[in-house]
């Protein structure tokens, strides 16, 4: 069992004593308006940045005291955009990336890494695109590649930013489900979304932020109520289960003006 720990966490100005545990087999998705904490929240857990106070750990062991070829063996982090200088790199080149916490300094690819790429790559739909330049590829198709490198890094634990805001609606799906599919083998998978649907029709478990504080956390029932939605969102909904799916679904109304 992993589990990713936050105690009385806060970071100025993202994050306000934030407390929560993440356990393996947990999709979990942060949701909540823009500037709400979500990205500094996942780059808290992931290691790259340290909290004010509070702690962060991983098994109970602080993040920070992970060697970084360590962590990156457990942790997976996607941010949400790539550094223009990974253009540089081809698809292939970009995915081996991921092996990085398993290679020696001098040494190449093995066939476990050969695998472990091949793999991820053919999960992503990138099989065709193995040879082509980073700088060629669409906003999307880069996405998916990032994704690709994450899941090369073959961790328990992937937290990911934003990982379906550039992708048209055919890999929205599919990515949600393919994440849902990899917690319900054991990952912990957290992800920063922002489409509120799929986020209660594919994760297990919501934690709602607002302005740097957690305000909510459960299932998608118990988190996405019409009460925090006007609270939260400062727009009102009616809720309802899909009579397809049976996730719940929401019905908007216009923004109110109110704080």
């Amino acid at each position: 069992m992993t589990t990713l720990e936050m105690r009385e966490v806060s970071y100025s100005p993202g994050i306000k004593r934030a407390s929560e545990v993440f356990e393996s087999g947990e999709f979990v998705g942060l949701v909540g308006p823009n500037g709400a904490g979500k990205s500094t929240l996942i780059r808290i857990l992931a290691g790259i940045w340290r909290p004010d106070s509070g702690s962060a750990s991983l098994d109970g062991v602080d993040i920070g005291l992970w060697k970084p070829r360590e962590r990156a063996r457990r942790i997976a982090y996607l941010p949400q955009s790539l550094p223009e200088d990974d253009v540089l790199f081809t698809v292939q080149e970009f995915v081996e990336m991921g092996r990085y916490p398993y290679r020696r300094s001098l040494g190449g690819m093995n066939r476990a890494d050969s695998a472990a790429v091949s793999g991820a790559i053919h999960k992503l739909g990138l099989d065709s695109l193995v040879n082509t330049p980073l700088r060629r590829l669409s906003g999307g198709e880069r996405q998916r590649v990032a994704i690709a490198r994450c899941l090369a890094q073959q961790t328990e634990v992937l937290l990911l930013d934003e990982p379906i805001s550039s992708l048209d609606l055919y890999y929205q799906i599919d990515i949600l489900r393919l994440l849902q599919s990899l917690a319900k083998d054991g990952l912990l998978v957290v992800v920063a979304i922002h489409h509120l649907e799929f986020a209660a029709q594919y994760c297990s478990r919501l934690v709602l932020l607002k302005n740097g504080q957690i305000v909510g956390h459960g299932s998608p029932t118990q988190v996405l109520t019409e009460r925090n939605m006007v609270e939260v969102f400062r727009t009102p909904v009616k809720t309802y289960v899909d009579p397809l799916q049976g996730s719940l679904r929401l019905s908007y109304g216009a923004p109110t003006d109110s704080d």
